[in-house]
């Protein structure tokens, strides 16, 4: 069985997660007292780390009671180091967030608390209980990447940026799209996320890919010539998984994917769950959704020059609109 706790923290999560959360959990998991875990960065009632664990039902709350109290000594021992304004979160961020994503605020909870909380899984986003446990084990697997991924930027921004592109590519590369496909997939992952983009910043997004997109141009075309000897790189490998197990299962998983509407295609479906993939991937790695956005964009217009496919003219005017549509904004 699965077991939740949320654990509020609003400054430097990247060092919660790598030098409080994960310490703990993996060795409980070496130890065989949790069978797996996985976390989500989420905004409401309060910046905070979701942590889900696998536990053996007879001894859940034991487990669970010890992960907890671990965890608060941790944040006893490295309190926060700035300070969160509740009450302004509450009035602005909160609202906004909630608009966007169609849901509802909540009380704020203090900084450096941990509270334990019911798991609910996404079966109409993942594609029943079938595909909700393919997203399990990936996001296990998510997990663990981004555990080293974080150690390894140390918090410097430009290098979460590019190591999250380099990461969506290598995912990509593990399903069965072309370069062109991954082309129109960006394309879609941009729009979706462009309602979270601040105007000063979609401003910038043409100077921007005039700037980083030789380099950006050459990486990928690296990693494209060499898609068939990726595996053992372990993002490729996660999603590769995921997307098999996905495949094999047929209408099981894909006909129980909501998301999209009752009369979604197939593909359309598998679309819905890879976007899922990817994002809880990037949220865990702490690309916030306007950078999403932007890699998105970027990612877009360097697929399409590898694959010799016009650039999607309009992409930047419906990102515009979407956004307008969404935000209610001219």
């Amino acid at each position: 069985m699965w077991r939740a706790l949320h654990v509020h923290r609003y400054a430097d999560q990247d060092t919660l997660i790598t030098d409080g959360i994960a310490p703990v959990l993996e060795l409980l998991r070496e130890s065989g007292a949790i069978h797996g875990w996985f976390f989500l960065r989420y905004w409401q009632g309060g910046h905070h780390i979701r942590v889900r664990m696998r536990v053996a039902e007879t001894d859940a709350d034991a487990v669970v009671g010890e992960v907890d109290g671990k965890l608060r000594a941790y944040l006893a021992e490295h309190p926060a180091a700035e300070q969160f304004d509740a009450e302004e979160f509450h009035r602005e961020a909160q609202p906004t967030m909630a608009a966007l994503e169609g849901t509802a605020a909540e009380e704020i909870h203090p900084p450096d608390s941990v509270r334990r909380v019911e798991y609910a899984p996404e079966h109409d986003k993942y594609g029943g209980p079938d595909g909700v446990a393919v997203a399990e084990d990936y996001f296990g697997d998510s997990s663990a990447i981004v555990v080293d991924a974080l150690r390894a930027v140390g918090g410097k921004s430009s290098k979460r940026t590019g190591m999250g592109y380099g990461m969506m590519l290598r995912g990509l590369c593990a399903t069965d799209l072309t370069p062109a496909e991954m082309a129109a997939f960006f394309a879609h992952y941009c729009v979706i996320w462009s309602p979270y983009v601040f105007d000063g910043f979609l401003d910038a997004w043409p100077a921007l890919l005039a700037e980083h997109s030789a380099p950006l141009r050459a990486h990928t075309e690296a990693v494209l010539a060499n898609r068939g000897a990726l595996a053992g790189d372990p993002m490729h490998d996660a999603v590769g998984r995921a997307w098999a197990r996905v495949h094999e299962a047929g209408p099981a998983v894909l006909d129980r994917v909501r998301l999209a509407g009752d009369d979604a295609s197939a593909a359309r479906r598998a679309q819905v769950l890879l976007v899922s993939y990817l994002h809880t991937h990037n949220n865990r790695f702490g690309l916030i959704p306007e950078l999403e956005a932007f890699l998105g964009y970027l990612g877009h217009h360097v697929l399409s020059g590898c694959a010799g496919t016009p650039v999607d003219a309009g992409l930047e005017s419906r990102v515009r609109s979407h956004r307008a549509q969404l935000i209610g904004t001219p």
